[in-house]
């Protein structure tokens, strides 16, 4: 079977970006060993590069001019999108099924003809999330619950069919790479000593939501409030070719928030790590921080820490609410400092490592091979199905909501994903406490004035539930 797949993402013949490229790969090498031709386009990375194989019957095609470095891929001309849409519509002229990754290629006429597949892999990036709405994929891979339920909840509102072709297949640790692993050439090569440093992981993408500025004001109060002089911060620095001016002027602003807090010779900035090196970098760590409040829809490096035995701390923003339960990781409310410190102290000072059943519970909920089986199955199974049709949404006052997926209720706040800060309402969560679906009408019977319902709309609080 000839499969072609989509990558807005560059790939790189001997380079890892990031999870969704990691995913890519092995689920097009496992599809490749079972004997299928494998063709992956993707944006033109590497100048000069056309071709390369990536694995057995698995060929990249670097030819697609999106705009890079990212954000807004698509800010290219006519001329190029006219280029991108040709080169792939040439290749599924003899393909038996089409695979977008991350659902982002944007013109679904191209694919109308042929068997899709599409993998969302986050809800917060513009092409993703209007892919949703306008993809025409034949079944849909989401890999997580609660990225499944922010579709259901947005594009599946008018789009009452798209319930049925949503597949849940969650990313696979592949445990015999992500495993407690020797550190101590890792250690020398990055100058560090995990004996006499106390050695804080943030192997993070440099964007804003991914946790940095909170990460400076966690060593900020250990340092300065705790004593804990030692601490060393390893951070990677992104491939150069994927540097926009956006991301040089972040890392200026970091570096500007460290020299202001007095923390500055507490981190390190390393380079950007191979995969088969990843393992001894989590190794070598006391803690892995996620702290960002970036809209994960997986999160692959907090649950690859635990693999490696090093513990992570994780911002309760997205699925790192409820992909793991509450006691086998460690959870913060977003922008809770003293939070943060209190758990990397109990850390640090030997008080525990991971809990215990973790390693049991990865294995068995982030199965790996259960995801390339489960992809494999999906892809070369899919069949031709008519097109969804666009299903307007009820206004009655009978309609039943609820508390959107990207919300969750802490104390006397209501904390929103997608705008990343606190709302305070008082009588939405007192109304949601007594009764998790309510409509219009219940609103009326406690006398909440129209305005007040029309504010919990407008703030995307609350969503229709399926009828």
């Amino acid at each position: 079977m000839k499969i072609v797949a989509f990558s807005i993402n560059p790939i790189f013949p001997d380079t890892i970006t990031g999870g969704a490229s990691k995913h890519l790969f092995h689920i097009a090498r496992f599809l490749g060993e079972q004997g299928h031709d494998v063709e992956i386009l993707c944006a033109t990375g590497d100048a000069g590069v056309t071709s390369f194989d990536w694995a057995q019957n698995v060929h990249v095609f670097p030819i697609l001019p999106f705009h890079l470095p990212f954000p807004q891929p698509y800010a290219i001309s006519g001329a190029d999108l006219g280029l991108i849409v040709e080169r792939v519509s040439r290749r599924l002229r003899d393909a038996d099924r089409f695979y977008i990754h991350d659902g982002e290629f944007l013109v679904p006429d191209v694919y109308a003809h042929i068997s899709t597949v599409t993998s969302f892999r986050d809800n917060i990036y513009p092409e993703s999330v209007l892919g949703t709405f306008i993809g025409k994929a034949d079944e849909v891979i989401c890999i997580s619950e609660f990225s499944a339920e922010v579709i259901k909840a947005t594009a599946g509102r008018f789009f009452q069919g798209l319930l049925d072709r949503i597949h849940l297949v969650k990313n696979g640790i592949d445990f015999e790479m992500f495993k407690p692993t020797p550190f101590g050439a890792l250690a020398d090569r990055l100058g560090v000593d995990p004996q006499a440093n106390l050695i804080v992981l943030h192997p993070h993408r440099p964007e804003p939501g991914k946790g940095l500025p909170e990460t400076i004001r966690v060593v900020d109060q250990l340092v300065h409030r705790h004593g804990w002089k030692q601490v060393r911060v390893l951070i990677p620095v992104w491939i150069e070719t994927m540097v926009s001016t956006g991301e040089a002027s972040f890392y200026r602003q970091m570096t500007d928030l460290m020299d202001g807090l007095g923390v500055r010779e507490h981190f390190i900035f390393i380079p950007w790590m191979s995969q088969e090196q990843m393992p001894a970098l989590y190794s070598m760590g006391h803690v892995t921080l996620c702290l960002g409040n970036f809209v994960e829809t997986f999160g692959n490096v907090a649950y690859e820490s635990l693999a490696c035995g090093t513990p992570s701390v994780v911002a309760k923003v997205g699925v790192h609410r409820t992909l793991l339960p509450d006691e086998l990781i460690d959870k913060v409310d977003y922008g809770d400092i003293e939070g943060v410190v209190d758990r990397v102290l109990a850390i640090l000072a030997g008080k525990r490592a991971n809990p215990p059943g973790v390693l049991a519970y990865l294995r068995a909920e982030l199965n790996y091979q259960r995801q390339l089986l489960s992809y494999a199955e999906i892809i070369t199974h899919c069949e031709k199905r008519e097109p969804l049709l666009f299903s307007p949404p009820r206004t009655d006052s009978n309609q039943h909501y609820r508390l959107a997926p990207w919300c969750y209720v802490t104390g006397e706040r209501i904390y929103h994903d997608f705008r990343g800060e606190y709302i305070h309402d008082q009588d939405l969560i007192e109304i949601l406490t007594n009764n998790p679906v309510i409509s219009r009408a219940d609103a009326d019977l406690r006398h909440f004035p129209d305005a007040q319902w029309e504010a919990w709309l407008g703030d995307t609080l609350i969503v229709p539930v399926e009828s």
